[in-house]
């Protein structure tokens, strides 16, 4: 891939043609959660100059070696899991690994792909329910009535799109998705890649702030270009997006301190709209 910067080129507001962001993640990938936030704010906020395309990167197809609870691999993935957390202080709940192992990022991937052919919003609330409910609440999002719940609270039909999900012609779908994987050289997760239509690229390996993905966007667009951020959704519509909004994604979706997180909250939603809870010393709000 050429990471050469693009000749000087006059300030653009709207590039006529939109970069191509690929973002290569897996549900099962901790680094991917801790990314979630940042990742959604670029997305927004730079909407009107790129192109998302979300590579699912099939991660882990059958974990049977996770059926002993208290084999010493279970154990790393929670270690694994709490040292992830801990980093970037995100929630993170390991307790799964010893009570009901996730054996297959498979299916939750292959759902999400064939829910992102009806209709893309859906899909990436889905992906994040997802994320949720490995991360946090303790779902074991291999088994299909796990997914299930969350297909239909979507308002979809879960059997059609589970039935694909667990067969042949669902990981023959999931194995296609791929492709992009090999074409762009990437190997692990959470990888981001930006290509301008002259097929200069940048990468960007692992969880980074949000000032990096910018300067990748500017890199492509030419340094003389501007970019101009889209509105952030209100609080209200974010929590559409979100199920459950962490109080540190507010702090970094809208620039808020830490001690003000619960004024912002009270001021930008109406009372009964919303609840409080608290999870592995987190706090959150969700509808009510």
């Amino acid at each position: 891939m050429n990471n050469n910067i693009l000749e000087d080129k006059k300030s653009n507001l709207s590039p006529k043609k939109k970069i191509d962001l690929y973002y290569f993640t897996d549900p099962l990938c901790s680094h991917c959660w801790a990314l979630d936030t940042v990742l959604t704010r670029f997305k927004w906020e730079y909407k009107d100059y790129i192109n998302v395309i979300t590579v699912l990167g099939a991660m882990t197809e059958d974990g049977n070696h996770y059926d002993d609870l208290n084999g010493p691999e279970a154990k790393e993935q929670v270690s694994h899991w709490e040292q992830v957390g801990m980093f970037y202080h995100i929630p993170i709940n390991g307790k799964i690994w010893n009570k009901d192992p996730i054996t297959s990022s498979f299916p939750s991937s292959i759902a999400y792909l064939l829910i992102k052919e009806q209709n893309d919003e859906l899909a990436a609330k889905f992906l994040r329910m997802v994320r949720e409910g490995a991360f946090v609440f303790e779902k074991n999002i291999a088994k299909r009535s796990v997914l299930e719940t969350m297909i239909s609270g979507l308002g979809l039909n879960a059997k059609e799109i589970l039935d694909i999900s667990y067969s042949e012609k669902g990981k023959e779908l999931l194995l296609k998705n791929l492709q992009p994987m090999n074409d762009l050289q990437v190997n692990g997760f959470p990888t981001v890649v930006m290509v301008n239509d002259q097929h200069e690229g940048v990468k960007v390996v692992g969880s980074r702030t949000l000032e990096v993905y910018k300067k990748a966007l500017l890199k492509l667009l030419g340094e003389n270009s501007i970019l101009e951020p889209a509105p952030l959704p209100s609080l209200s519509e974010y929590l559409e997006k979100v199920p459950t909004v962490f109080f540190h994604e507010i702090e970094k979706m809208y620039d808020v301190q830490k001690d003000q997180v619960k004024a912002y909250i009270t001021k930008n939603l109406k009372k009964e709209s919303y609840e409080f809870g608290s999870i592995v010393k987190h706090k959150y709000i969700k509808k009510r």
